[in-house]
């Protein structure tokens, strides 16, 4: 049995006769957008409680229609999920009243939809010369035009280099462009929206090294940076999706607990063969898989001439055939090794970029670049200098790092499990008992045992009734093979 509570007021709304049909998609399957529960159409009948719950929407005469309303969704007694009800018509000569209900994901992607980065109160932290904080890093970055090529606009003493690094020190007048570390930025981000982050991605050491190029320099005498003015010009679906393709991850937004749990697939497939829940069911279709392999595309937005001289194979990958495209809004900075100006006899390992950088009042123009932090590595005379890459090699050939950020070593570190599996599982539909506690128990990185096989859900279907207990789910699977 199912019943609907509105929160503010608190009602309990009637629903005589009305079935709350479900689908339920497994975000784990999705590249391209960030999916959760959503209802077909629900008609509530007009009465009091209903209007007053759902705060009188024959009367809103606003713009865009009456507001989602939050609502707590109860199953066979149990609340099973926050989420808002969704709006779509008020018929009166009917005295009728239809809205979806809108959970997980779903009900997030509404908070999130076209919300920048840079719009975000992201508060401030103190302001240091110094290679790494907790927050930033100043990494060392090659960008001839970052001022243009107007040697009048050009601050004096500024060679190519931002974030230029010498003798221990950032000389005082080098133009510092700080690059905050991802980790971190994310945190601060959900944070604003009421959730937490953890899974074993963000608390891998490794990871927690990923910093962002900046095209803002800050001011001479700067004691406190402004986080905001210092991120890519993109919205923070963009961002979760650009992350989830990069790395190949699992994005799952418990909403009871207010958590992004972000999982690499790779690990997900290697916990499915070790625990996993058996259910019977009926099978009802078989589809035979035809993948014809990936490619994998590193598109960062905004302009680098570096990409029309310099070699760019390493923006792209294939697995296989190549036929389904992963395009990434996401990507890096060349590396290169760069004479310097300023010193005589050095030479050194630069990520490197040109592309003009945004002046006073201007917002950012940048795209997501990622960089990892490699702490201070030796030039050519020995000299340290904190290194920035996306290889894992220093000036003198060193491992520094483990992972890579060039689409040939994303593909073999990250993707090519996940990948594998794609391209070989064969999708099943089954009709199987299905009640209160799978619904509750319903997690996407959980292998089920079905004839003998292993499989991971893909999308639950279900109705949940307004006067009888759940009973049973349409479940389509792919198979572990």
């Amino acid at each position: 049995m199912m019943r609907l509570v509105t929160l503010a007021p608190a009602e309990e709304l009637d629903l005589p006769g009305a079935d709350l049909r479900l689908e339920i998609s497994n975000p784990y399957f999705s590249t391209d957008s960030i999916p959760g529960t959503i209802t077909q159409s629900l008609d509530l009948p007009w009465t009091r409680p209903n209007l007053r719950g759902l705060g009188f929407p024959d009367r809103y005469r606003g713009p865009g229609g009456p507001p989602p309303v939050p609502a707590d969704c109860y199953v066979d007694g149990a609340r099973w999920r926050r989420g808002k009800l969704v709006f779509r018509e008020c018929d009166v000569p009917a005295q009728r009243l239809r809205y979806h209900f809108v959970a997980d994901a779903a009900d997030l992607a509404t908070q999130l939809k076209d919300v920048k980065l840079a719009d975000i109160a992201l508060g401030s932290v103190p302001f240091s010369r110094v290679p790494s904080t907790a927050d930033y890093a100043l990494l060392p970055v090659r960008n001839a035009l970052f001022f243009g090529d107007d040697e009048e606009q050009i601050p004096a003493g500024y060679h190519g280099v931002l974030n230029y690094y010498t003798g221990g020190v950032y000389p005082g007048d080098a133009q510092l462009a700080p690059q905050l570390y991802l980790v971190p930025l994310l945190r601060r981000v959900m944070a604003h929206f009421g959730y937490t982050v953890e899974g074993s991605w963000v608390e891998d050491a490794e990871i927690q090294q990923l910093v962002l190029y900046s095209d803002r320099v800050v001011g001479l005498g700067t004691l406190e940076l402004e986080l905001a003015q210092h991120v890519p010009d993109m919205t923070v679906p963009d961002l979760l999706i650009a992350l989830q393709q990069l790395f190949c991850l699992g994005l799952y937004f418990d909403t009871m607990r207010q958590v992004l749990r972000l999982t690499p697939l790779r690990d997900v497939l290697a916990a499915a063969r070790r625990q996993y829940r058996v259910r019977a069911g009926q099978r009802q279709t078989t589809v035979a898989n035809d993948t014809n392999g990936f490619e994998l595309q590193l598109r960062p937005a905004g302009d680098d001439e570096l990409d029309k001289t310099l070699d760019r194979s390493w923006q792209q990958a294939r697995f296989g055939a190549g036929g389904e495209k992963i395009e990434v809004t996401a990507g890096t900075l060349h590396l290169v090794y760069a004479t310097d100006e300023q010193h005589v006899g050095r030479s050194w390992l630069l990520p490197a970029i040109e592309a003009a950088g945004a002046v006073a009042g201007e917002a950012s123009k940048a795209g997501l670049r990622l960089l990892f932090d490699r702490g201070l590595q030796a030039d050519n005379l020995g000299a340290l200098y904190p290194l920035g890459s996306p290889a894992t090699r220093s000036y003198d050939g060193h491992i520094v790092g483990q992972y890579s950020l060039l689409a040939g070593d994303l593909v073999a570190d990250w993707h090519a499990a996940w990948l594998t599996f794609r391209s070989r599982a064969v999708q099943h539909t089954y009709e199987a008992a299905f009640r209160l506690p799978d619904l509750l128990a319903l997690d996407p990185g959980r292998a089920e045992m079905l004839d003998h096989h292993l499989h991971l859900w893909e999308k639950v279907s279900l109705t949940i009734s307004a006067t009888s207990a759940l009973q049973r789910a349409t479940i389509t699977y792919r198979e572990l093979l």
